[in-house]
């Protein structure tokens, strides 16, 4: 039995990098680059994508649901491109690429990944589908990408848990003094990693500062991934469900002045993210 604290050891082990996550994957960056490049062709970017044969399969998927049924089957990443647009295509890859790392050994942590990972897809699309709903287009992107990111602290806890767990056998590490360490800690531990990953501020500080009180300084984007969310809580997308949550009354959902209307629509938009998260 080790004479240190969990939390010790946790920050021992992040500091050390015995347990940190990846890097921030390459082939996002360069997508996320690509998009903002005016003279890249879509047969260079196509090219790029079919190289990856599951992130090249899942946007073939994507292209080829319901719901572009009744247009014509789609068989090349280059005829995908243009029936979803790259913005779409970046997000179908930081989705394959970030659901690589929801994944462990033990049973019941694998459990609580999957129900994490369904939930930080929800916060995802359900912020950027506010962000549109609202008329916030140029912000759709960073709402998605900061509702993605906004637990990541969850996800490097689990980990560092899970291989503490398997290098010391007697090391006593009770579910709910789990569970209270991650509610506790993943804010400032996924503020940590996106720095490491070199990601952007608003990522940063919607990691760090979305379960604290909103202030006259929350951003619109922050405000954004809180409502989706509560609401990702309240239908149960989520590891510790909260079905009482009444968002209508909130002081982001009073910010970004949403009707019950509006939040009923999101809640829909959240129960189909579940099919992408699959």
């Amino acid at each position: 039995m080790s004479e240190k604290s969990l939390s010790e050891l946790i920050d021992e082990a992040i500091t050390s990098g015995a347990s940190a996550l990846p890097v921030f994957p390459r082939a996002v960056t360069e997508l996320r680059l690509a998009l903002q490049d005016e003279n890249r062709s879509l047969d260079a970017i196509a090219k790029q994508l079919a190289m990856d044969a599951s992130l090249a399969s899942q946007i073939l998927r994507v292209a080829n649901s319901s719901f572009y049924a009744g247009l014509g089957s789609i068989n090349t990443v280059k005829d995908a491109l243009v029936r979803l647009g790259l913005p779409r295509i970046v997000q179908i890859a930081t989705l394959v690429t970030q659901k690589g790392l929801f994944a462990a050994k033990d049973a019941a942590t694998q459990q609580y990944m999957v129900k994490l990972w369904q939930h930080s897809v929800a916060v995802a699309l359900g912020a950027e589908w506010l962000a549109k709903r609202l008329s916030f287009q140029t912000i759709a992107e960073e709402a998605f990408m900061a509702g993605l990111f906004h637990d990541i602290g969850e996800l490097l806890l689990l980990r560092c848990l899970e291989d503490l767990a398997a290098k010391d056998l007697n090391l006593n590490l009770p579910a709910d003094l789990q569970r209270e360490l991650i509610i506790r800690q993943h804010e400032s531990k996924g503020a940590w990693l996106l720095q490491e990953w070199n990601l952007p501020e608003t990522y940063r500080k919607v990691a760090a500062n979305h379960h604290q009180p909103a202030t006259e300084h929350t951003g619109t984007v922050e405000l954004l991934v809180r409502v989706a969310d509560m609401v990702a809580y309240k239908l149960g997308i989520a590891p510790r469900p909260q079905p009482d949550l009444v968002i209508s009354s909130s002081e982001e959902a009073g910010r970004l002045g949403l009707s019950e209307i509006m939040l009923a629509e999101l809640e829909i938009a959240l129960e189909d993210s579940l099919a992408l998260s699959a």
